[in-house]
């Protein structure tokens, strides 16, 4: 039996694709520089200066929700439906305050989308399937065993073989060069793939409902 179902595997996937915001100042926040400025949700700052605590610590939380995640963890299911639950009212609230500064901006690869429109009707359908996902698991919560595996010590190490390369590409690349944006897609590939780390054939299933849950 495999784990989590379809629409787990969604809900993970666009939980991945909601907080790869936190993984790029993560990452290019040490590797640019005092170069690289970033803001989110009103904190902000240079390189590792600033709030910089702010978006390594989301990323490590996210990483422990996508973890949790393949592992058909009822928590895990349970922050993604609230964060996805609490990115759709800011959605809204922006949407309808304030649409004209409702954006997408990536500097470096000349991204300005407006979200005044699509947010909410994006944000709103990832809240849907989030709410879908979560709750199969935490009326019938599966505990998975699962062992660490070759296949995720080669994922990881993959992954972090593209550390060296991502920081000669951002931190020597002109701003906005083809080396910065080249940089900037490869870390947030890097993003999309770090699930694979985690993901692990199921050894065993316990059994579901209350038992599972006091677990």
């Amino acid at each position: 039996m495999d784990t989590p179902d379809r629409i787990g595997r969604i809900a993970l996937i666009w939980f991945s694709l909601t907080t790869v915001i936190f993984w790029l100042p993560a990452v290019r926040g040490p590797f640019d520089g005092s170069s690289y400025e970033w803001g989110l949700f009103g904190l902000g700052g240079r390189g590792v200066s600033g709030d910089y605590w702010f978006p390594l610590l989301m990323a490590v939380i996210s990483l422990a929700v996508i973890a949790g995640g393949w592992r058909s963890r009822t928590w895990a299911f349970v922050v993604i439906a609230l964060w996805n639950v609490l990115i759709l009212l800011a959605a809204i609230a922006l949407a309808i305050s304030n649409p004209d500064d409702f954006r997408f901006r990536g500097d470096t690869l000349g991204v300005d989308v407006s979200l005044a429109w699509i947010g909410p009707v994006l944000f709103g359908a990832g809240s849907v399937v989030s709410l879908m996902a979560a709750w199969p698991v935490y009326k019938s919560p599966t505990i998975v065993s699962v062992a660490w595996n070759r296949r995720n010590w080669w994922w990881l190490a993959g992954l972090a073989a593209l550390l060296p390369i991502q920081f000669i590409l951002l931190r020597f690349g002109d701003a906005k060069s083809l080396a910065d944006q080249v940089g900037v897609i490869i870390t947030m590939i890097q993003w999309f793939f770090a699930d694979r780390v985690f993901r692990s054939c199921p050894m065993l299933l316990a059994t579901s409902g209350a038992a599972a849950r006091r677990s």
